[in-house]
């Protein structure tokens, strides 16, 4: 029959073309979209894992600082509290010696108060060191002069040295800063009364860059409700004016409403009289 096509002449009539990637095929498209938006998650992904890891290695490094200045200051708290029990037990010591010790013995004196306990107890020194507690008293008390303007001296060196290493300290904290916020204008924050607040109990226990950071965040949640109330107003302020009527018998002007109630005669006498 010749309506009849053999096999050879269907595939003579099929198109290679049909083979090719088609560059509007949508199928082949869509599966490049969706590649490149998994590449894109997994960049991103990664990015956002790699700023974990970054913020968790510095708020471990910050945690670390202020677990040194805690164990410093809770030494130099023990250091005062131990001093100030000291002071009340000789002070306790005293108000029995002088309870007990009415008459310096060596001297047929009364005791009458701290300085004669004190004059008392040289003696008493003295006795058991083998020297006489008469006439090698005055030595005695230059000597113990001696002593106490050398743990003066060196009571005032220690001060002074601990002056000079907290401001080492706050220079090298300051330096810390600028560094890493190089456009800090130091002297204008100083006088920001936020940043003051922001160092009043963590002076001295956070360095400067974890104050200035804190502050940073504490701006930026005023200004943001700062902003929010300003919208909020200007939203406020917006809404007054479009529901509020404006009165034609107080301004002397015809409103769209009393327009609308305007009679045909009305309004050629309105329209005339503003635009003829």
């Amino acid at each position: 029959m010749e309506n009849e096509k053999k096999p050879n002449e269907e595939q003579e009539n099929l198109n290679p073309a049909d083979f090719e990637d088609n560059p509007n095929d949508e199928s082949d498209k869509v599966d490049d979209d969706d590649s490149s938006k998994d590449a894109d998650a997994n960049s991103d992904k990664s990015q956002t894992d790699e700023e974990k890891e970054k913020q968790k290695a510095k708020d471990a490094h910050f945690a670390q600082l202020r677990r040194e200045k805690e164990a410093k200051e809770k030494a130099e708290r023990e250091r005062l509290e131990k001093e100030r029990e000291q002071k009340i037990r000789a002070q306790a010591k005293l108000e029995g010696e002088l309870g007990v010790l009415k008459t310096n013995p060596y001297t047929e004196e009364p005791i009458r108060d701290e300085e004669d306990v004190k004059i008392y107890k040289l003696q008493k020194q003295l006795e058991d060191e083998g020297r006489d507690p008469i006439s090698d008293l005055p030595k005695k008390i230059a000597e113990v002069n001696r002593e106490n303007a050398k743990k003066l001296a060196d009571e005032e060196a220690r001060q002074k040295q601990a002056e000079l290493d907290k401001q080492a300290k706050i220079n090298a904290e300051i330096k810390e800063l600028r560094e890493k916020y190089p456009k800090v204008d130091t002297a204008k924050l100083a006088g920001d009364e936020l940043f003051q607040e922001c160092m009043k109990g963590r002076a001295g226990r956070w360095s400067q860059v974890e104050i200035y950071e804190l502050y940073l965040n504490k701006k930026a949640e005023a200004d943001k409700k700062a902003a929010e109330d300003k919208a909020k107003n200007s939203v406020d302020e917006a809404t007054k004016k479009l529901t509020k009527t404006p009165s034609s018998k107080s301004s002397g002007k015809e409103t769209a409403s009393d327009i609308d109630n305007m009679t045909d005669e009305e309004f050629e006498a309105y329209w005339k009289k503003h635009y003829n």
